[in-house]
C-alpha cells in the first residue's frame, strides 16, 4: 500500500506546475553564458537549452549553444528572434537563419535567427545570403 501512495505522490509532484521543463527568461546583464562565461548582453543573439529534466543553460551567442547541443540530447533548444530580441524565443529547430560577419554577434558566430523566411527576407536580399536552417548552420 505504501508503495502505491509514494507512486501517486511522485506522479502528482511531476504534474504540478513548475515540473515541466520550459524556457526560462534570460536576465540580460546578469546571466552568464554556459559555454564562454561572458555576461549575456545582446538579446538578438541569445539562446537557451532546457534539458528533459529542466536544467537550463543560457548562451550569449547561438554558436556557443551549438557547441553544447550534442552533449545534451533530447533537450529543447531556443534562439531569440533577431528582429524581436527579448520578446520572442523561438524553437531553434523551426527557426530560419542568416550567417554574415556584419551581424557581429558576441562570440563571432554571426548567426541571426528569424521566426519565418519572410522576416529574414530584407536582410537576406540586401546581403545576398542563403537562408539556413538548424541542420545547415555552419
Amino acid at each position: 500500500m505504501m508503495k502505491y501512495v509514494m507512486a501517486a505522490l511522485l506522479a502528482a509532484a511531476c504534474l504540478a506546475p513548475g515540473c515541466t521543463p520550459a524556457y526560462e527568461p534570460i536576465d540580460y546583464g546578469k546571466d552568464a553564458c554556459a559555454h564562454c562565461k561572458m555576461t549575456i548582453m545582446d538579446a538578438r543573439f541569445a539562446a537557451e537549452i532546457v534539458t528533459p529534466k529542466g536544467k537550463v543553460y543560457k548562451f550569449d551567442d547561438i554558436s556557443c549553444m551549438r557547441a553544447l547541443t550534442t552533449e545534451l540530447p533530447g533537450s529543447m533548444l531556443f534562439v531569440n528572434d533577431y528582429t524581436a530580441g527579448k520578446a520572442a524565443p523561438l524553437n531553434a529547430a523551426t527557426a530560419v537563419y542568416l550567417h554574415h560577419e556584419s551581424f557581429g554577434s558576441p562570440m563571432n558566430g554571426n548567426l541571426a535567427a528569424f521566426s519565418r523566411p519572410d522576416k529574414a527576407k530584407p536582410l537576406q536580399d540586401s546581403l545576398q545570403l542563403e537562408l539556413l536552417n538548424w541542420e545547415t548552420l555552419p
